[in-house]
């Protein structure tokens, strides 16, 4: 049993849903037990709260923390009316 699963049980056993967890390790899959949990996941300079629900379960947690900014140009400012 790993560190994080310890951490789960501990938090169910004291019935405290509201408290976050934080993970820096991305690629730990989510398993049944950590339904209504909530994680703080590791961004690279920032953490990103997110809500486990059940249809995340089999993924990994990196997925639901993206990493990459999106880019856009900024639009060109039209000079005045001549």
């Amino acid at each position: 049993m790993n560190t994080l699963q310890k951490k789960v049980n501990i938090i169910s056993t004291k019935k405290k849903k509201n408290v976050f967890i934080k993970v820096w390790d991305r690629s730990l899959r989510i398993v049944p037990s950590f339904i209504g949990f909530k994680f703080k996941i590791y961004q690279g300079f920032k953490f990103i709260n997110v809500l486990i629900t059940d249809e995340m379960v089999g993924h990994r947690l990196g997925e639901f923390a993206p990493t990459r900014v999106r880019h856009e140009y900024k639009k060109k400012r039209s000079k005045g009316k001549k």
